[in-house]
């Protein structure tokens, strides 16, 4: 058992990679819609790099909890054997294989065919590295991380999270187009929500279980269900402003709602580290 937040560096990386791959889910929505068609395609190239500097930043979160920068190139050696491996390994190929798009876009070096194709091929990627984020954790030697709760909590923060910084990408880039797309966006959210939050109540519930001389998991983190809270009412405000921009996308309201939900993810996550507990104790 130990203190979540001491696992804040893994907190960042989990809290926001999976939000800026999912954001790409948005933009492939809006490109299916034509939105890349028309005379602001420059202008939502640029904006694409805005959630793969996000996805950068949380990776940038995962280097500093290792013990040595060193070990990063250690990483690898597990690659199918070790849940962490595997995760960081589908984790940069969904990076290379983003910044391949978005860097190709900018160029003008894209097909309207070659440019969809990308972006599922991206979108799709972000959902699979999303649910590695979560199996990551899956491992027999911590009970109280290892049930798909993991896996379905971390999909939902992606989804929740990502709809809303695909809306800000939009926003950011056109006003219109943002509210043509805001049903996408806001659909993503809503259903992260309620996937996320599902996922978080589960994995609690489980904690409530298992148990050593201490008590049980759950009884570790006294304040966790006010740290569930903190991701309901964060996700809900940030899918109400999603929905919201149905009428009127408003970019620094949509930021805004883009911090809120992290803060919220974020908490979330300090919440499941805390229930860290090992067949050793």
């Amino acid at each position: 058992m130990g203190n979540g937040f001491s696992e804040a560096a893994l907190a960042v990386f989990t809290t926001l990679a999976p939000m800026g791959a999912c954001a790409f889910i948005v933009l492939c929505a809006a490109c299916f819609k034509g939105a890349f068609e028309g005379v602001a395609a420059k202008t939502l190239d640029k904006a694409a790099f805005l959630p793969l500097v996000v996805v950068a930043v949380g990776f940038i979160g995962a280097f500093f909890h290792l013990a040595s920068p060193l070990n990063a190139f250690f990483v690898f050696m597990g690659v199918g054997s070790s849940p962490l491996s595997n995760e960081v390994t589908v984790g940069v190929v969904f990076f290379v294989l983003a910044a391949v798009y978005c860097i190709l876009a900018v160029a003008g070096k894209l097909s309207a065919g070659a440019r969809k194709g990308l972006l599922v091929a991206v979108s799709v990627m972000a959902v699979v590295f999303s649910v590695f984020c979560g199996l990551a954790y899956t491992m027999y030697t911590i009970p109280t991380w290892d049930t798909p709760a993991s896996v379905v909590q971390m999909l939902g923060y992606g989804l929740l999270g990502g709809g809303i910084l695909g809306l800000l990408t939009l926003a950011l880039a056109d006003a219109e187009i943002a509210r043509e797309n805001a049903m996408a966006g806001a659909a993503l959210s809503i259903a992260g929500l309620v996937i996320g939050v599902a996922g978080f109540a589960w994995q609690i519930m489980a904690a409530q279980s298992t148990a050593n001389i201490w008590g049980t998991a759950a009884d570790q983190v006294p304040a966790i269900w006010g740290l569930f809270g903190a991701l309901a009412v964060c996700g809900i405000i940030g899918a109400a402003v999603a929905g919201t921009s149905r009428k009127k996308p408003v970019p620094a309201a949509l930021a805004a709602a883009v911090v809120v939900v992290a803060v919220g993810i974020f908490f979330a996550r300090i919440g499941f580290y805390g229930l860290y507990m090992s067949v050793a104790l």
